[in-house]
């Protein structure tokens, strides 16, 4: 397959002007050609119609990466000249497969429907709802625990462990014997790769930043200064020292507002989706008479033992 996408093209989709985004209602209009492949032919409303999938925040990044928006052209392309050969063929008139595409198209505009409905639910005080749900859960938007550590780490990657053992109770000895020199033992016996560039200190450590047992020691020692005993990980024995221990707190509303504010967005939203389709589909499903033994006979003929069996709950047959 034969495939030209000129220089100018791309040229041309990098530097969209921010005008298309402020004419939506134009998008998807254009039949001027767009790219050409034999007697294919891509309009410009058809790229404007697959552009519109991509999410609105990464839409023009998008057009402005000429390698993603040629591999769009492409994949469009083959797939209209496929479907072109489908419908040479007059494969698309066959009964199954024109179901099939009905029952398709149907699924794309059913979802197409309920972005616009969600995207045209009733504007609310978003704000207004965020701060209050702020003040009725505020520990909701508490900050992590963190802790501020440092740690020699003996290495089981060079040595046995009982080599390893031997070595770690060895500085634990010197560390017991005098803390003030640990920040030197970490220079001195810390084979941690990174302490080159954090002199074996850890800020900011919060859960699961670590692996279990240094973040398990970590968060139990209780005062600065305070040193663990060696412990063991994967990566060998630590000993630890608690240099600050920084507890969650409660940040005032104006800090997470923002952030708020989207999240109740995004429930309200999700509320009005849900409470669409429930009042859309609150009619009763019911079965015709019959029809779920037609079904059965066409895929099990006269074996009904093997059929399924439809709840109670879930479907009314008519006239029961």
């Amino acid at each position: 397959m034969q495939f030209l996408l000129s220089t100018s093209l791309v040229i041309s989709l990098l530097f969209i002007s921010d005008a298309v985004a402020q004419s939506p209602a134009e998008l998807g209009k254009s039949t001027a050609p767009l790219a050409v492949m034999g007697d294919v032919v891509l309009t410009q409303g058809e790229m404007d119609a697959a552009l519109s999938k991509i999410p609105d925040d990464k839409r023009l990044m998008f057009v402005r990466d000429g390698t993603k928006v040629e591999q769009m052209v492409r994949n469009l392309l083959r797939s209209k000249a496929l479907a072109n050969e489908a419908v040479k063929a007059g494969y698309d008139k066959d009964p199954l497969v024109k179901m099939r595409l009905d029952q398709a198209r149907e699924g794309a505009l059913a979802g197409e429907w309920l972005k616009k409905v969600v995207a045209d639910a009733p504007p609310v005080d978003y704000e207004a709802i965020a701060e209050e749900q702020y003040l009725l859960n505020p520990e909701a938007w508490k900050t992590e625990d963190r802790v501020d550590v440092s740690h020699i780490l003996i290495s089981t990657d060079t040595r046995s462990d009982q080599e390893a053992r031997d070595l770690v109770a060895f500085v634990w000895q010197l560390v017991d014997e005098d803390p003030s020199r640990f920040d030197e033992l970490v220079e001195e016996y810390s084979e941690d790769p990174s302490k080159s560039a954090n002199g074996g200190r850890f800020r900011n450590v919060k859960r699961n930043d670590m692996v279990a047992n240094f973040e398990k020691v970590s968060f139990e020692l209780q005062n600065p200064g305070d040193i663990s005993a060696p412990t063991e990980t994967p990566y060998g024995y630590h000993i630890i020292r608690l240099n600050e221990k920084m507890p969650g707190e409660i940040p005032p509303f104006g800090a997470v507002k923002k952030q708020a504010m989207q999240q109740a967005q995004a429930e309200y939203l999700e509320e009005y989706r849900v409470k669409y389709i429930r009042q859309l589909l609150a009619e009763n499903i019911v079965l015709q008479d019959g029809a779920a033994e037609d079904l059965a006979q066409r895929y099990f003929g006269v074996n009904l033992e093997l059929a399924p069996d439809f709840s109670e709950d879930g479907l009314q047959r008519s006239g029961g």
